[in-house]
């Protein structure tokens, strides 16, 4: 067989071979499109079981709280986070726990206080106020809070 011949013999057997994959395809945008995904329309999640995992979500953030609130006390450190106060009153506030106390008073910085939050703000601050009141008395905070005009 000639060169030439044996050329045009292995081209040939290869087009009969991609013969049955058919053409070569080609890269182009569908012509419709997809259709859209279909409504949920399955059964409704019961309230009680919505409720529940509410409940569970606040417990997990009010827990984080507290181990936040004990690492601070295994530190040294004594802080309130509160976000209830006016923001005349939270800045004499704090400044008069550091001053008597050696307390921190953090307010969350400029965001929105959420539930979740709350609840983590709740559960340190419950952990701290114990803390707070068995160093310095029960009334410590109290007598901070009038005497800065808060209450």
């Amino acid at each position: 067989m000639t060169r030439v011949r044996w050329r045009s013999t292995i081209a040939a057997l290869s087009l009969v071979a991609c013969a049955a994959h058919g053409p070569t395809p080609t890269a182009h945008a569908p012509e419709d499109p997809p259709p859209p995904l279909a409504e949920w329309d399955g059964p409704s999640i019961p309230e009680a079981l919505v409720k529940a995992a509410e409940r569970a979500v606040a417990a997990s953030a009010y827990a984080s709280g507290k181990r936040e609130a004990y690492r601070a006390i295994d530190r040294g450190e004594l802080a309130l986070r509160t976000s209830s106060l006016p923001a005349e009153c939270r800045e004499r506030y704090g400044k008069l726990l550091w001053r008597k106390h050696r307390i921190e008073h953090r307010p969350p910085a400029d965001q929105v206080v959420d539930e979740a939050l709350r609840d983590r703000l709740d559960g340190f601050n419950a952990v701290m106020k114990a803390e707070i009141e068995r160093r310095f008395g029960t009334d410590a905070l109290a007598a901070a809070a009038r005497q800065a005009g808060c209450r």
